[in-house]
């Protein structure tokens, strides 16, 4: 009786706990609205940088601002060397100026960059931005730029995502609370159902079947979330690879050769994911052009993450369009697609908490809430609830 009575207390105390705590915290940032870092604006605030702040890893936005103010000071004349070093003097104490200054010393920032920072998508998208520039003669600036409106656009639909999960993500832990509620309206209606569920065989058995289905609910309910909400991370996004191929194209190269200088680049080093496949397809794609084979078949090695390269391709060349721009067109609508995506998918998550709901919940709280705050009220016993 006792362990039993502790075994539900603990998974009553869990569920709430797990209820009540914040769903998805959102990352603290000093950046301001138009992606610039807050404190770069002046020395005293530079000052004042709490020891945590300056350890914890930036945000995609603040990496984002880095690469807005380096395109700036690139377009006004400056070295890229150089313009490293101004761009770390101007960030404010951190990981973002380690890594401004260790670049501007000649380091590639997939690899001077230390900690989460140097496994994040962000960072690897740099860093390839870089060597494509370096490989194909492309204006840094003018890439850069567009790598920090990507990085901006993608920022933005990761909020979307979380928000619209959130809902849904909210509506499962209550349900999951709803065993422990039916214990706790019997005792408010004057019943004790613990000691029902716990010191007779047939409230044993309740209480074992009630904890069972509960079990079984938060676990369907937990696959249901994580299956819904995951989205491809760890790599270059695949519509910045996009954007790359097309700086690639502006500088004049064909496509072959773009497509195969932003496969190397994304490919060299930095976090595995799912844009690996896509940057391993973008080889197969570049050589397949570059051995004569028409953009129409070649499209067929391409992952389904880029296959509007293929489409863009063949539009270009039916059409005269300037690829890159239709490629930088594909490419931000893909972006603008994700919260679109994220609210129809937390829909339809929404339909599919229903059954672990109808089918474990619901059952759990009968067994655990109704039927032992019953048999409380009349006098302990389960005979009552019988027939006749």
């Amino acid at each position: 009786m006792t362990g039993a009575l502790a075994v539900l207390t603990l998974l009553t105390g869990a569920l709430l706990l797990w209820c009540c705590a914040p769903s998805s915290p959102m990352r603290r940032s000093t950046v301001s609205a138009d992606g610039s870092s807050a404190a770069a604006s002046g020395t005293a605030e530079r000052l004042v940088i709490p020891p945590a702040a300056r350890r914890a890893r930036p945000s995609a936005l603040q990496v984002a601002g880095l690469i807005e103010h380096l395109a700036v000071v690139i377009a006004s004349g400056a070295a890229p060397r150089q313009s490293w070093q101004l761009v770390a003097a101007a960030e404010p104490p951190g990981p973002l100026a380690d890594l401004a200054r260790a670049v501007g010393a000649g380091a590639d920032p997939r690899r001077a960059a230390s900690g989460a920072l140097g496994r994040s998508p962000e960072v690897h998208a740099l860093g390839a931005a870089l060597e494509v520039c370096e490989r194909s003669g492309a204006p840094l600036a003018a890439l850069l730029r567009s790598l920090a409106s990507a990085q901006r656009d993608l920022h933005d639909a990761s909020l979307a995502r979380r928000s619209a999960f959130s809902g849904p993500r909210s509506t499962a832990r209550i349900l999951l609370a709803l065993p422990a509620a039916g214990i706790g309206l019997g005792m408010l209606l004057g019943a004790n159902p613990l000691a029902t569920l716990t010191a007779t065989g047939p409230g044993r058995a309740l209480l074992t079947s009630g904890l069972a289905l509960t079990l079984v609910g938060w676990a369907w309910m937990r696959h249901l979330l994580r299956a819904a909400a995951s989205s491809s991370s760890g790599g270059i996004d695949p519509s910045v690879l996009l954007e790359l191929i097309a700086g690639a194209l502006r500088a004049g190269l064909p496509l072959a050769g773009a497509a195969g200088i932003v496969a190397r680049a994304a490919g060299s080093s930095g976090p595995t994911g799912p844009a690996d496949a896509a940057a391993t397809s973008l080889g197969r794609f570049a050589q397949a052009l570059a051995g004569g084979v028409p953009s129409r078949l070649a499209a067929a090695h391409l992952d389904p993450s880029v296959q509007v390269l293929g489409t863009s391709a063949l539009l270009a060349e039916s059409s005269g369009a300037d690829l890159a721009q239709v490629l930088r067109s594909a490419a931000a609508d893909s972006r603008r697609g994700r919260a679109r995506d994220a609210e129809a998918a937390a829909a339809r998550l929404g339909v599919h908490l229903v059954l672990p709901t109808g089918l474990t919940l619901l059952p759990a709280f009968v067994l655990l809430g109704i039927i032992p705050t019953v048999a409380s009220l009349l006098g302990g016993s389960f005979t009552g609830l019988g027939p006749g």
